[in-house]
């Protein structure tokens, strides 16, 4: 018959198992490092990959940036995440060092307090591509008081301040996770990763397009913005939200950055259905807005660096045609899906605010004549262009791509029917 530990035996061999489970935990993270913290082994092959962030968005996206010392900032949501390459040409041949700070899922009060946080640390980047997405402006009605979002306190402490995160993120079940999944990540093409400066290629949607094709893609992403479209219509801007855009402009101002703000190159069929849903007034509202918190902005900064550049209309990079519904051949060049475009048409967005220059500005207010232009350098003087600009481009793109509007006419008149049916 085994005789039983002792007590104190036993206590010193738990314990032992404990600390060295602890010890494996913390080394298979420290190591494999899913999050790009620690360095402590960089391997091709390895880890070198990094997996797509799902937790700690921000605290780990503001850490690398901190620690690579920045010097252009890509904020916005996941349309900047996805389309904006902080390595792509430009910020190359500019000489900067990029970062993308964009968050899925956020609003510009993130951005708010990621930037918040950078200047109280001294990080005063030279320029700073801000994406601006007019349905973050929008509330929607008869918010309940639990669905409310309450913004963090002005000048409170940023949750990167805070040490759990950096506990949770070196010794939990979901690091480990992540570090397994970072070690399977390494030879997979299609798997979901973020790169070393921010980046999401959106590697995942590989095989849905070859096993379905882009329709899919396009038509779920057309019926959730219907849905959303029509409450959001509902609502009206959100002015706090233009105050988290002021304090940004304001903090950017006097550190002396470039800030260049995008209003994203949405696909003609977004544009579509903010017709259809009855958007479209607080569309232009919206874009009136930003105008004159641009103009300002400079008012208050005199000889700030603020350019606004709306990338919005109907012109052939939008109205890039749909793969047709069973066709798993033609691939897209410009979009994912509505929400999304892709890296190629992000590299051309990039290239066009960077390129022109205070000379091209005054041209293009000249030349009122010309309506294809992408990339609208948009001010108080040349609204009513712009406007011009994108009805004629509808008009293009109605006439080369009519299946277009009537599928989204078709869509919003059925879910509004079944709402009231419903």
């Amino acid at each position: 018959m085994t005789k039983p530990l002792e007590p104190s035996r036993f206590m010193r061999w738990f314990t032992i198992s404990i600390l060295t489970g602890v010890a494996l935990v913390v080394a298979l993270v420290v190591i494999v490092d899913p999050y790009n913290q620690y360095r402590v082994v960089v391997r091709p092959g390895f880890n070198l990959i990094k997996p797509r962030l799902t937790r700690y968005q921000s605290e780990i996206k503001l850490t690398q940036a901190a620690e690579m010392r920045a010097d252009a900032l890509i904020l916005g949501h996941s349309r900047a995440e996805v389309g904006f390459d902080p390595e792509a040409p430009v910020f190359v041949r500019q000489g900067l060092s990029a970062y993308n700070l964009a968050i899925p899922g956020t609003g510009i009060g993130t951005a708010r307090a990621q930037v918040e946080y950078l200047d109280q640390i001294g990080i005063k980047p030279k320029v700073v591509v801000l994406g601006v997405e007019f349905l973050d402006f929008m509330e929607a009605p008869q918010k309940t008081a639990s669905a409310i979002s309450h913004p963090r306190p002005i000048n409170d402490r940023h949750p990167i301040t805070h040490w759990f995160w950096h506990f949770d993120s070196l010794f939990s079940l979901a690091s480990v996770k992540d570090a397994i999944r970072t070690l399977f990540v390494q030879n997979d093409n299609e798997a979901e990763i973020m790169t070393s400066r921010g980046f999401n290629p959106l590697n995942e949607y590989g095989p849905i397009v070859r096993r379905e094709g882009y329709y899919p893609l396009f038509r779920q992403r057309a019926q959730e913005n219907t849905e959303t479209y029509l409450r959001k219509a509902k609502g009206s801007l959100s002015s706090a939200d233009f105050d988290h855009l002021r304090a940004i402009l304001d903090i950017a101002a006097e550190s002396g950055s470039d800030v260049k703000l995008i209003i994203y190159p949405y696909h003609a069929q977004i544009l579509a259905l903010f017709e259809e849903t009855r958007l479209w007034s607080s569309f232009w509202k919206w874009k009136d807005l930003l105008v004159r918190e641009v103009s300002a902005a400079k008012q208050r900064h005199p000889g700030a660096r603020i350019a606004l550049f709306d990338f919005s209309g109907y012109g052939s990079y939008n109205c890039e045609k749909i793969p047709a519904k069973g066709d798993r051949v033609t691939n897209t060049r410009w979009y994912w899906e509505a929400g999304h475009f892709k890296k190629e048409l992000g590299d051309i967005v990039l290239e066009s605010v960077f390129s022109q220059s205070a000379d091209t500005l005054q041209m293009v207010n000249a030349e009122q004549d010309k309506p294809d232009i992408f990339g609208y350098p948009l001010n108080e003087s040349n609204e009513a262009l712009n406007l011009r600009r994108i009805y004629h481009e509808r008009s293009d793109c109605m006439k080369s791509y009519p299946t277009l509007f009537v599928e989204t006419t078709e869509l919003v008149a059925g879910r509004v029917a079944n709402e009231e049916t419903g």
